[in-house]
């Protein structure tokens, strides 16, 4: 069972600030049957709820486990059990 944090605390501030509008990142993210997706994308809207993605597809912030390297604060017990395969 993964681990959430809720809440608009300032790591998630900064988290939210650290992604960047065109930019081709690698985004780890839980769909909303809790399946884990791991693709190389390009951002290409973001708001302070959700990215848009190359593909058209739009991800909610609060669901990304990790982003260009960055381990959302959200989902602190992911970093234990991921790998960079």
């Amino acid at each position: 069972m993964e681990t959430t944090i809720t809440g608009n605390s300032s790591s998630f501030d900064t988290f939210r600030k650290s992604i960047i509008l065109g930019k081709f990142v690698r985004v780890e993210y839980l769909t909303d049957l809790h399946e884990f997706i791991k693709t190389d994308v390009l951002i290409k809207k973001t708001d302070t709820n959700a990215i848009e993605i190359g593909t058209g597809e739009e991800i909610a912030i609060d669901r990304i486990v990790r982003i260009d390297g960055l381990l959302s604060p959200n989902f602190p017990g992911y970093e234990s059990y991921s790998c960079n395969c």
